[in-house]
């Protein structure tokens, strides 16, 4: 391996106000995030046409977070510790480059490939940021990217990836770090009843019917992280995100909320548990949002665990998953000269 080249594979979010409706432009047109059925034929118009009238309202809750997305600085500081994470493993002798490519924002998956094949990297892998997989999220950056490489000839890059880690020993150690710097927040003499809820961005049910594994997944990484924390506290899981009339993964993140205060809870530490990175979801909808309800349903001390975002375990859980591969790769290359 001469050189490494690495992509950290995410949504995106709008980086000014003026660019929240082409964001969302580019997210409806995005054909396996959402399903236009028998108007597919219309999917272009349709998509600027809902991106249009949500606009507005998308616009005022980006106004409340800052005015923007943080999703790229702090995509790209993730990207450069894990730069630093992979120097530290390989050497000063070994070129390696972490790009960020989102699928609906800048910079683009296009632009990524575009400064890897510009610079002359030939071995590139490709990480998401998307600890759980989904066709709607890892499997449309995935296609992208095989679009976007096969332009070339699928000439330009050997390419290695992984689709998912839900069990990934340092990614599992990551949240439970922010769970317990989170359990600081309360008052000590409430810690021991706090009910934490781990919320994940929600799907429609036919694509768990279909086979998409992430809800099975996000149940596998939760499993997980109460094992290891000998499960020390109650804790629940819901869904939040939900986005037109077809049914999706219950329970809803604002039902339960209503549903624990109503039983008496009123302590609670919510979990973005599929989110890696702080962003609207994370900042706006749990962040506000549910703040609102669940202090009006009652909850007394609530709060919402950062996301990883940078945690050395996490940048280290990227990498290990980089190296592990990597490495893996050149063996059998050793073995198949030797023969």
């Amino acid at each position: 391996m001469n050189n490494l080249g690495v992509v950290l594979l995410n949504m995106g979010g709008p980086t000014s106000l003026d660019s929240v409706r082409p964001f969302l432009e580019n997210l409806f047109l995005d054909r396996e995030i959402i399903s236009f059925g028998p108007v597919e034929f219309a999917r272009t118009p349709l998509a600027k046409f809902i991106a249009k009238r949500r606009a507005e309202k998308v616009r005022e809750n980006y106004r409340m977070i800052g005015g923007k997305s943080p999703i790229a600085e702090l995509s790209r500081a993730q990207a450069d510790a894990l730069h630093t994470r992979l120097a530290h493993h390989y050497g000063q002798d070994l070129p390696i480059r972490v790009e960020v490519g989102f699928s609906y924002w800048h910079p683009f998956i296009a632009e990524a490939l575009e400064n890897l094949r510009r610079d002359g990297f030939t071995n590139v892998f490709l990480m998401p940021l998307y600890p759980h997989y989904s066709k709607t999220t890892t499997g449309s950056c995935f296609k992208t990217w095989r679009d976007l490489h096969r332009r070339h000839g699928n000439r330009l890059f050997r390419v290695q990836s992984v689709k998912a880690y839900p069990l990934e020993a340092d990614f599992i150690d990551a949240i439970n770090e922010r769970i317990d710097e989170g359990l600081q927040r309360f008052p000590e003499e409430r810690r021991g009843q706090v009910h934490l809820l781990f919320s994940a961005h929600g799907t429609p049910v036919s694509l768990v019917e279909e086979g998409d594994p992430y809800s099975h997944q996000i149940r596998t990484t939760m499993d997980e992280i109460m094992r290891r924390r000998g499960h020390d506290l109650p804790h629940h899981l819901s869904f939040q995100s939900k986005v037109g009339p077809a049914k999706w993964l219950t329970p809803d993140t604002v039902d339960k909320t209503k549903e624990l205060a109503a039983s008496g809870v009123r302590d609670l530490l919510v979990i973005p548990i599929a989110f890696v990175t702080d962003h609207i979801e994370t900042l706006h909808e749990l962040g506000i949002e549910l703040r609102e309800e669940a202090e009006e349903a009652g909850i007394e001390h609530f709060h919402v665990m950062p996301a990883l975002n940078s945690s050395e375990r996490y940048i280290n859980a990227l990498a290990v998953q980089i190296i592990r591969r990597m490495e893996r790769r050149a063996a059998l290359a050793s073995r198949s000269v030797i023969s």
